[in-house]
């Protein structure tokens, strides 16, 4: 009877140890599992962020190199506009300096009647 107790117990024994072996085992292919698959995640959510940072860099350069060139044509404007006036101004200077020889020529000759 004592030998059927302690058979009996060695049987429970290993059948307990063999169920805690295949509860490791299946905890750990799914802990493994898990772990793949937040790995993956995480190195997918990596690549789309690397991907949103290019997007936003190269937006941002797009709208530096938009406002270059807006301020490009506004300084080709001026450029154009400052000759513009410096030849304005060089032809009136011309007329004063026409209109005082005029009004010199004009003195002297009313001196000299």
């Amino acid at each position: 009877m004592e030998e059927n107790k302690v058979e009996s117990i060695k049987k429970d024994k290993t059948t307990t140890e063999n169920l805690l072996q295949e509860t490791i085992e299946k905890h750990q292919a799914e802990l493994s599992a898990q772990k793949e698959y937040y790995t993956d995640a995480l190195s997918a959510s990596k690549k789309a962020e690397a991907l949103a940072e290019a997007r936003a860099d190269n937006e941002a350069r797009t709208e530096l190199e938009s406002h270059l060139r807006e301020a490009e044509e506004r300084e080709t404007m001026l450029v154009q506009a400052l000759e513009e006036l410096r030849q304005t101004l060089s032809r009136k200077e011309q007329e004063v300096i026409l209109n005082c020889i005029n009004i010199v020529d004009l003195c002297l000759l009313i001196c000299l009647k």
